[in-house]
């Protein structure tokens, strides 16, 4: 009798672990179904590809934001499909011979893929590349420590491609329509930026004769009206030109 009990127990225990379970998993269908815009991942697909012919080819793509701590490195891929999390800001940089320096800096988008659509442009005296993650502290000249690894991919860029020489162009955030400080002031500012980076540049092995520095001021902002601190960052930038091969 006792056995039989505890058989008839057991049953009953499995069948409401059962009915917990299927309700669990109705509710999460249900949530997943009618809060689609609260889903905190999307989907990236990444085609790199050649300017100039539109065909796909492969590279070194360097991802910051997938990992906190480091960036990851995708060797020889011309597409791959990657989840993101949206609130996180991401970098995506391309090195490949032959090829100029690309990174593209971004918050994802609400779209459920972002498409990170690659167009690598053979090296040509004249091209210019946006290098948002060499950041500064503040107002100040000093270079965050965390330009590291785009310092570093600009190391390797140069290290691959020898023979190219390039400008570092700095750029700072400030008023359009102030008189606090002069033109003279954000001119001389983005100057030291510049010659920072190239100063970073030669003491890690670049040859000095492949290095030149401008400064342009607040002429060029990306964000001419900046509304969050993450535009304001962007607009003090680091922009390299080749001019020479």
């Amino acid at each position: 009798m006792k056995l039989f009990r505890y058989t008839i127990l057991f049953v009953i225990a499995i069948f409401a672990s059962s009915v917990v379970s299927w309700g669990q998993f109705t509710t999460e269908e249900k949530i997943d179904s009618t809060n689609a815009n609260d889903v905190q991942e999307q989907k990236m697909e990444l085609l790199v590809l050649d300017f100039k012919s539109k065909k796909p080819m492969e590279a070194d793509v360097m991802i910051k934001g997938l990992n906190p701590r480091k960036t990851v490195v995708f060797k020889d891929v011309s597409d791959s499909t990657l989840l993101l999390k949206k609130y996180r800001i991401y970098t995506v940089s391309v090195i490949k011979k032959g090829y100029m320096y690309f990174a593209h800096r971004f918050w994802p988008d609400e779209a459920e893929t972002h498409v990170e659509r690659i167009e690598l442009k053979p090296l040509s005296v004249g091209l210019k590349s946006s290098i948002e993650d060499i950041t500064f502290l503040g107002d100040e000249t000093q270079i965050y420590h965390k330009s590291a690894p785009a310092l570093e991919e600009l190391i390797e860029f140069l290290t691959l491609n020898p023979s190219v020489s390039i400008c570092v162009i700095g750029h700072v955030n400030g008023p359009v329509n102030e008189d606090q400080k002069s033109d003279s002031f954000y001119r001389k500012a983005s100057e030291k930026r510049a010659q920072a980076v190239v100063d970073y540049l030669i003491q890690h092995g670049v040859a000095k004769e492949r290095l030149t520095s401008r400064g342009m001021g607040n002429k060029q902002m990306i964000y001419p009206d900046p509304q969050t601190e993450w535009q304001v960052s962007a607009n003090r930038r680091i922009e390299i030109e080749v001019t020479g091969m």
